[in-house]
């Protein structure tokens, strides 16, 4: 064996169990209580071992924004945070609309220190190119403007794209047009928290129930970042080929936190009430939320402070989101087995990554170690992404990643360790 993990605490069902994981050449070759020869072994004394987190929605901004974040600093943050794989959206820019431009970010993702895919992304005039994509986790419908130039809001290219695609099509559900009616409304108003009027609950509401319905029986549709109660109760009522994901902004603040933050607190879709943020623990207990994602956008500290129209929309978060939810699962909010189910088994499934979301003979050895007793708070100084500040700047959390391995080499034990590089997944056949 190359490496062996001694003495790590393994969740089986919802009890802990004392086990060996041995690993040969990037993968969980054996888990056993018995001691079998490895050339290197590290004894964890009892941690816990979880599969390393997939995070299905990042925003590593290569090519054309280095200044916010690159796949260098971007997957630092993520080795940090126990992610060991990314599946990152295309708008970029160019935009990822084609074979030449997808070509182009994998060029730029070469310098990541963990795994990663691609999202690609629809527009009024590539339907072929969306029936074409292969090697791809998604197709990606911004029905409502973000940052980039992407944007499908007419429901006839909409659905033209769903029926095109044979992979999993993800949506950006907010109703474009309602937006400009907001924004038009409020234009005299300057303060950030007019966020959460502008991109309000009808706005997503609309544009779930239009994909929902849009999607029929067949589409394998999934909701990016659900940030509402009656998104929520859309999909109670949707058919088992929707499925959606929510984001820890929306489970950790909510529209009240704008006043200390403001545009630091602006994100899209906007945060929303207690009464949102409530309904989404119960979608994530109840199972109609299938995943966890970070919505990772970063944006400089001088981009954030411009006035609230022309201050962009995002907040970094890949590095942040494992804390806070083993911070949860201390608070009695989630079950581990849950948290795992949410960030890395279901991610995996949903987009049909091979070898991942496992601590199982047979896959990647992407592990990561965490401490449920240590006590700790986030700080803006210990980000390693390139924007170098999160929203949770402050927040003492109990429960810390403490060592990262990607495909069974360390990447992160208390700081980041180089010399490994990550490689492109791949998947299991289309839908």
């Amino acid at each position: 064996m190359d490496k062996a993990i001694i003495n790590a605490k393994l969740l089986q069902n919802d009890t802990f169990v004392t086990r060996n994981i041995y690993i040969r050449e990037g993968r969980i070759e054996k888990i056993s209580s018995r001691r079998i020869a490895a050339e290197k072994r590290i004894d964890i004394r009892g941690k816990i071992v979880l599969p390393g987190l997939i995070d299905e929605h990042v925003h590593f901004r290569m090519p054309g924004f280095p200044h916010k974040e690159d796949w260098k600093t971007g997957s630092y943050a993520a080795a940090a945070g126990g992610v060991t794989t990314v599946l990152d959206m295309p708008n970029t820019n160019p935009p990822t609309t084609s074979q030449d431009s997808l070509l182009l970010k994998r060029e730029c993702a070469k310098k990541s220190l963990i795994d990663y895919g691609f999202h690609f992304g629809a527009t009024n005039d590539n339907i072929k190119e969306i029936a074409g994509a292969r090697n791809v986790a998604g197709i990606k419908i911004h029905m409502g403007s973000t940052t980039g130039s992407l944007l499908t809001d007419d429901p006839k290219v909409i659905e033209k794209a769903m029926l095109a695609a044979t992979i999993p099509v993800l949506v950006h559900a907010e109703d474009e047009a309602l937006m400009k009616l907001n924004a038009e409304k409020y234009k005299s108003h300057h303060e950030p928290f007019i966020h959460n009027l502008v991109r309000s609950n009808e706005v997503c509401a609309r544009a779930s129930k239009l994909a929902i319905h849009l999607a029929g029986k067949t589409t394998r549709l999934h909701i990016a970042h659900v940030s509402t109660k009656e998104e929520l109760d859309l999909l109670k009522r949707a058919p088992s080929n929707v499925t959606a994901e929510t984001c820890p902004h929306y489970l950790f603040l909510n529209k009240n936190d704008v006043k200390r933050l403001g545009n630091f607190g602006k994100m899209n879709p906007s945060l929303k009430s207690s009464i949102d943020q409530a309904a989404l623990w119960q979608g994530l207990k109840g199972g109609r939320i299938t995943a966890i994602a970070t919505d990772h956008a970063p944006h400089t500290i001088e981009e954030k402070q411009q006035d609230y129209w022309k201050a962009p929309s995002g907040v970094p978060g890949v590095q942040t989101m494992l804390p806070l939810l083993l911070d949860a699962v201390n608070k009695r909010k989630i079950t581990l087995r849950n948290l795992v189910s949410l960030t890395s088994k279901n991610p995996a499934r949903l987009f049909r990554i091979k070898g991942k979301g496992m601590v199982s003979p047979g896959s990647d050895a992407d592990l990561v170690i965490v401490d449920m007793k240590r006590v700790h708070s986030i700080k803006d100084e210990e980000q390693y992404s390139k924007c170098a500040w999160t929203p949770y700047d402050g927040m003492k959390v109990k429960g810390w990643p403490v060592m990262t391995l990607a495909r069974g080499n360390i990447i992160f034990d208390g700081e980041i360790i180089e010399g490994h590089t990550g490689s492109e997944v791949t998947y299991e056949r289309s839908i």
